[in-house]
């Protein structure tokens, strides 16, 4: 993604937001979206509030998985997250005089961490601090539309966490990334299948690909992968808002 188009997505995501927060009466967080807390309804509700067509769920370096309090309690996954990063060179011109070895290294260590996130208790747990910052966050609130859509064209549909959670560690499949090509490696990657779409709608990965966030390690999710997934497993639909929908435990209590 270059330096422009990640401007353009983080403007059209307050878009999204400053657009969710009016129909709800509610407020944008405008201070740092690392915690998630992209809204807060009229309860004091938090909601991380999410569109386009792949969300970056979060993209850290060494330091921070080293130094955050709630990743180091999820079993082994930041220590070997940070394993996965020291598989790489220093720098990365370092890296691109020998790519392959550096794969090499890797591979061992991106078995480990789907091993460990196999775990359900560390799954389930990994994913609230990914999604919700731990509980910091306590709706996912989803545009499946285009992100320059007009304001009253849009519909937001709402998702408790507990449901999230629930509803993805049951849906998903954890696997290593398989090479396709001669010129690819197995292991790079931890990916997400689903057996709904038949195919990965998720992965983890250290970003290697230029000099900016080399050595990062970085969680996507597809939009469209996931928002099927939740509208089709999870029951129960309100609609408290106009253009709002809500689901299971969110068609309950948001109001």
């Amino acid at each position: 993604m270059t330096t422009e188009h990640a401007s353009e997505v983080k403007r059209a995501g307050h878009w999204n937001e400053d657009d969710f927060a009016a129909l709800i009466g509610g407020q944008v967080n405008r201070g740092s979206h690392t915690d998630k807390k992209d809204v807060i309804d009229q309860q004091d509700r938090s909601h991380s509030v999410k569109a386009g067509t792949w969300w970056q769920v979060f993209l850290y370096g060494r330091e921070r998985l080293r130094t955050n309090t709630i990743f180091q309690g999820l079993g082994q996954v930041a220590n070997i997250m940070i394993a996965c990063l020291d598989a790489y060179p220093p720098t990365y011109a370092d890296y691109l005089r020998d790519k392959p070895a550096a794969k090499r290294r890797l591979q061992p260590e991106m078995r480990n961490l789907l091993a460990e996130l196999r775990k359900p208790v560390i799954f389930r747990a990994f994913l609230d601090k990914a999604l919700f910052d731990g509980g910091n966050a306590e709706y996912l609130t989803v545009f499946p539309g285009p992100a320059a859509a007009p304001a009253h064209q849009k519909v937001f549909h709402v998702f408790h966490k507990a449901d999230v959670v629930q509803t993805l560690t049951n849906a998903v499949t954890l696997r290593n990334s398989k090479a396709r090509k001669a010129s690819e490696t197995d292991d790079q990657k931890v990916t997400f299948w689903s057996s709904l779409q038949g195919k990965t709608i998720g992965e983890i990965e250290d970003r290697h690909d230029g000099p900016v966030h080399y050595k990062e390690m970085k969680f996507r999710l597809n939009a469209k992968g996931v928002f099927e997934i939740l509208t089709n497993q999870i029951a129960g639909k309100s609609q408290p808002r106009p253009r709002v929908f809500a689901y299971g435990r969110a068609a309950r209590l948001f109001k």
